[in-house]
């Protein structure tokens, strides 16, 4: 057997799942078709936040920030770019009690709109702040977290795309595209967008969906420079977030479900219309956002579950899968990944795992998430 446990996808949920399992001694090997974070996540927003109305996620969201934030003493010197900024949620009257409750999982403050300052209070009924959030690099962190893996054992095969996979009574068979056939004690499909069509090779038919979301970057006109959002925003009743950026920029994203995409044929550029439309929500709450100009953006795939959380667990003998986290899975990864290594190595894995197992779906079941149509809060 070449490897203890084999891992499809060098996103950040896949590299630090072999992070963990090479720090536990497991003999590990990652395939991506493309590079390391070459997918979604070189792509995310990469919010950090521990805002979640489910308590496992919550404690898992601030395990996963701790890390980022003492990244390089974990990691032997590699930088995740992290930065805390805080992070206000702002909520509209149908959230006040789910608010209150969610604040309690972070420790967050509740504040009153009026309090709000530098922000117009339209469709507010309260908002909470949440001064540990904050942003990182997504390919930093990433690749950070590769580098390190490495030098634990692991190895990380890019441009390794896998062709075939054949599950066998105590290993299963990984065929790449150039021929090779590696035998591993246990799969991780970790693939995102494609894990889906994965599955279905060995007869999974897991439902997980693919959207396009877009990410607008802008930028303050100078005479309005003294009106910067200088932390993490997310505006439900505007439905969008945004965070600073270098200078005088920001990014602004929607926090609603989107269009359905092909992961392998979707525009990955933002239209005039799409970047106007982010514009004109983002400046309707910060009045000093009036006059940004555009200065870039881009599009990705989120891998949508049906109830919007994360998918883990067994779905074969010897697989087991790890996507569906829904456009709200980097902050988790980083503690994510060390319940998944306890999961595949049955090394006392933590019991509330289970409750995102995907056998969840089979009887039309499924676990509650964020406020509303912005489900992508968790």
């Amino acid at each position: 057997m070449s490897h203890d446990v084999g891992i499809i996808g060098a996103g950040i949920h896949g590299i630090s799942a072999a992070f963990h399992l090479a720090g536990r001694g497991a003999s590990t090997v990652v395939f991506d078709k493309g590079n390391i974070a070459g997918g979604p996540t070189g792509r995310s927003g990469a919010i950090c936040r521990a805002y979640y109305t489910s308590e496992f996620l919550a404690e898992t969201a601030r395990d996963g920030i701790g890390f980022l934030a003492d990244f390089s003493d974990r990691t032997d010197g590699e930088q995740s770019g992290f930065r805390r900024t805080g992070a206000f949620y702002l909520h509209g009257p149908d959230d006040l009690e789910a608010a209150k409750e969610t604040a309690e999982n972070v420790a967050g403050e509740l504040v009153e709109p009026g309090e709000l300052q530098e922000l117009d209070s339209w469709g507010v009924a309260v908002a909470v702040w949440e001064p540990g959030a904050g942003f990182a690099d997504p390919y930093a962190t990433t690749l950070g977290l590769a580098c390190a893996a490495r030098r634990r054992g692991a190895v990380i095969r890019e441009g390794s795309p896998v062709i075939a996979i054949e599950e066998k009574p105590r290993s299963v068979s990984v065929t790449t595209a150039d021929g090779d056939v590696h035998e591993v004690g246990t799969l991780l499909i970790a693939a995102g967008p494609w894990t889906r069509p994965l599955l279905g090779g060995i007869g999974v038919d897991l439902p997980l969906t693919v959207e396009r979301h877009v990410v607008a970057l802008l930028e303050h006109d100078p005479a309005d420079a003294s009106g910067l959002v200088p932390y993490v925003l997310i505006d439900l009743p505007g439905g969008y977030y945004s965070t600073p950026q270098p200078r005088t920029q920001y990014l602004v994203g929607g926090v609603v479900p989107a269009e359905p995409a092909d992961p392998d044929g979707y525009d990955r550029a933002v239209s005039a219309t799409e970047h106007q439309a982010l514009a004109e929500t983002a400046a309707r709450r910060v009045p000093a956002r009036a006059r940004a100009a555009p200065a870039g953006g881009w599009a990705s795939l989120y891998d949508v579950s049906p109830d919007w959380q994360p998918v883990t667990g067994r779905v074969g003998e010897n697989v087991f899968v790890d996507a569906g986290t829904s456009g709200h899975g980097f902050k988790l990864a980083p503690a994510w990944g060390e319940h998944v290594a306890r999961m595949l190595l049955d090394d006392d894995p933590d019991p509330r795992l289970a409750a995102f197992g995907p056998a969840r779906f089979q009887d039309g079941a499924g676990l509650p998430a964020g406020f509303g149509p912005a489900r992508i809060l968790g």
